[in-house]
């Protein structure tokens, strides 16, 4: 097939190319600004199957990721039925349900516009990637220490969520899938401390109860039947995802 993957300039972007690539697929590399670019996107979506965005908004605040969401979303479904995509895939998170913090609120909305329009659509909802603590503490950082915030998760693999993003783009639209989730529940604060130990960063760790609000003990974790991945966040800081996010922290 020819997989468009919209906002290749994110995370998990680059691996789903390699896994579409390495699957035999044809790729055609999008931004997430592409989006919001409707002739542009128009020409880029010639010939293509099957989109697979995991696009991202620049900004948590709650109004300004839904304009970009929605907006994305609709020009997507718009674009997309015009240049004849059979399906989309879009990446959402676990947990954004019954939540007071805005950003999450705003992929909610995310959801209901992508699957709004003429192309069928899948849902895929994944659990925070095994990257989400040491990107905290790469953007936090101050002098000798970091701050990261007080949330329990079951963090998952990038790799291993761009490969199954792949594979539900081989198969036909399902609405929504069961979530995806790593092997093991942790607190951010104890997943960051064995990031900067492995990496012997010699930081002293901090904890923000302020930025991410309203979001329940258990909330982000996933619900019953959902695909479990590896590897375990211990295996994964021995991989070069890893060393290469704490070279550039």
């Amino acid at each position: 097939m020819r997989i468009a993957v919209a906002g290749a300039d994110e995370l998990v972007g680059p691996h789903v190319i390699e896994a579409a690539r390495r699957r035999g697929h044809a790729v055609v590399a999008l931004a997430g600004v592409d989006l919001l670019d409707e002739d542009g996107l128009s020409a880029e979506l010639e010939g293509v199957d099957v989109v697979i965005d995991v696009s991202n908004s620049a900004s948590l605040d709650e109004q300004a990721a839904r304009r970009f969401f929605t907006s994305a979303a609709a020009t997507l479904q718009r674009v997309g039925a015009e240049r004849g995509v059979r399906h989309i895939v879009t990446l959402s998170v676990v947990g954004i349900d019954d939540t007071g913090f805005g950003y999450f609120r705003a992929k909610v909305e995310h959801e209901r516009a992508a699957g709004s329009g003429p192309v069928p659509a899948t849902i895929v909802r994944a659990t925070h990637f095994h990257e989400f603590p040491g990107q905290l503490v790469g953007r936090t950082r101050d002098g000798g220490h970091a701050t990261v915030f007080d949330l329990r998760v079951q963090t998952v693999a990038a790799t291993a969520v761009a490969a199954a993003l792949v594979e539900v783009a081989e198969r036909p639209a399902q609405g929504r899938t069961p979530d995806i989730a790593g092997p093991a529940p942790a607190e951010v604060l104890d997943l960051a401390r064995a990031f900067v130990d492995h990496f012997d960063l010699r930081l002293e760790l901090r904890i923000d109860q302020h930025t991410v609000t309203g979001i329940a003990e258990d909330g982000l974790l996933p619900q019953a039947g959902a695909t479990i991945l590896g590897p375990s966040y211990t295996e994964w800081l021995d991989s070069p995802e890893a060393a290469a996010l704490a070279a550039d922290g």
